[in-house]
């Protein structure tokens, strides 16, 4: 009994450790959720490290009293337990899921249709194997790719399907031809039938896609991400943290924090900063992160001859992030799809001036020129003589930054209003078995309250 009470305890503090704070809520009736997720691990960058919704989804109807149980996929040596404790996972052997963006067009799209029909048909065989022994309440297709599988199952069993993506990339597409149908994997994913849609606001003009797939906007819940506003608040510039990085105390710092991949365009802060330094010999960057793309940005910051003003901590655990903002004088987003992402509402949330590339819906977060400074893709070689404005005035990035902490908290809520918000539609869904309406009107805007 003792050792039982202690392994609760563990798991207890582990999941805790996850969501970033302790959920009070308990559900009075207990499901059994069967999840599908396509990911070998759920740490972009290692554990504790990286996107948080992705973990912060699974693990909260789990502390909820949900039996949660996951689908996943793993290599053929990878015999490691799970990420997150206290889940059941049924893991089988399957190909990564996803091509390498290195190879050629044609190649790639080869690539991406047989590691997509592979998963289908391997992903299938799992899910209906542990449906067997668990009967589960309802199917939850975490991500577009595991939708049709999920769909497939949920048929089979009898029971309600709900659909949790967390953003898209189709967007990308709606100006490209080529880009828009080689993603067949999301447009086949968000037109498969749910009776519940819980789709991130990520910025980025998602419903600009579903209206394009003519995808049935009733049961979509399109809601942003919470943000834990206690761990990430303003605070004064940790000179220690400065110190260890080899920087002077007069240096004028740009942050990054992001996964290194060519989708997040590393190499336009390193540019700007290239042309920065001609003028404001103390400027310096810190990106954050590690991914793919991290030899070409260091390959990078060496042509331009700024390798030694770049500095590169490598992943770093979402607990410390705020002292890693608080040393920015101006936090960078300068991504094609969407900058109204969770780097971007942290920063805000620690007082932080952010300088964003206007795309998707990011004016309705950084506000040009009142809670961050916009510049639209055409004006993106205006950049360092803007941070070099900035830089001469530290009241306004104050200000800048004050007034980003005002409207992040009014868009924001807490994290556990919004995993609660979130299993009361699986609750809701497991229940009733219909189409759960969510905040989506027929014309595809966002219905108010």
């Amino acid at each position: 009994m003792m050792r039982a009470t202690e392994d609760e305890a563990a798991i207890a503090a582990g999941q805790t450790q996850i969501l970033g704070f302790e959920m009070r809520f308990r559900t009075e009736r207990p499901l059994t959720i069967l999840g599908l997720i396509p990911w070998r691990h759920l740490w972009s960058m290692g554990r504790g490290a990286g996107a948080t919704a992705f973990t912060r989804c699974l693990v909260a109807p789990a502390v909820a009293g949900h039996a949660m149980h996951l689908v996943q996929p793993r290599a053929r040596n990878d015999f490691s337990e799970g990420d997150i404790p206290g889940i059941a996972y049924h893991r089988f052997v399957s190909p990564e899921v996803f091509s390498s963006p290195e190879l050629r067009l044609p190649a790639r799209l080869w690539s991406r249709a047989w590691r997509y029909a592979a998963f289908q048909r391997l992903a299938a065989r799992a899910a209906i194997d542990a449906a067997r022994d668990i009967r589960p309440d309802l199917i939850v297709a975490y991500d577009t790719m595991t939708a049709p599988v999920a769909r497939r199952v949920a048929t089979r069993l009898g029971v309600p399907l709900v659909g949790r993506y967390f953003g898209n990339t189709l967007s990308l597409g709606l100006e490209k031809k080529t880009r828009w149908h080689g993603n067949f994997m999301e447009r086949i994913g968000f037109r498969v039938p749910v009776q519940a849609m819980i789709l991130t606001n990520d910025g980025s003009p998602a419903l600009a896609v579903l209206r394009r797939l003519k995808v049935d906007p009733r049961p979509v819940h399109f809601l942003r991400n919470g943000l834990d506003f206690v761990r990430f608040q303003p605070g004064p510039r940790p000179t220690d943290l400065l110190h260890d990085l080899g920087l002077p105390d007069d240096a004028f710092v740009l942050v990054t924090a992001t996964r290194f991949h060519s989708e997040k365009r590393l190499d336009r802060a390193i540019r700007a900063l290239a042309e920065l330094r001609s003028e404001l010999p103390s400027a310096y960057a810190i990106l954050i992160g590690d991914g793919p793309e991290k030899p070409a940005i260091e390959r990078l910051a060496r042509e331009l001859g700024v390798a030694e003003a770049v500095r590169f901590p490598g992943p770093v655990l979402n607990a410390e992030l705020p002292r890693w903002y608080r040393l920015a004088d101006v936090v960078l987003s300068l991504l094609d799809r969407t900058n109204a992402s969770n780097p971007v509402f942290e920063a805000m949330a620690c007082e932080r001036c952010v300088v964003a590339l206007d795309v998707g819906t990011t004016a309705e977060v950084v506000r040009g020129g009142v809670t961050g400074m916009l510049l639209p893709p055409s004006r993106l070689n205006e950049l360092p003589a803007l941070l070099a404005e900035l830089a001469r005035d530290p009241g306004r990035r104050a200000m800048l930054g004050r007034e980003a902490r005002v409207l992040v908290q009014k868009l924001c809520g807490s994290w556990e209003e919004r995993l609660r918000k979130e299993i009361a539609i699986v609750e809701t869904v497991a229940r009733t078995r219909e189409i759960l309406p969510g905040n989506i009107t027929p014309d595809f805007t966002i219905r108010e309250g």
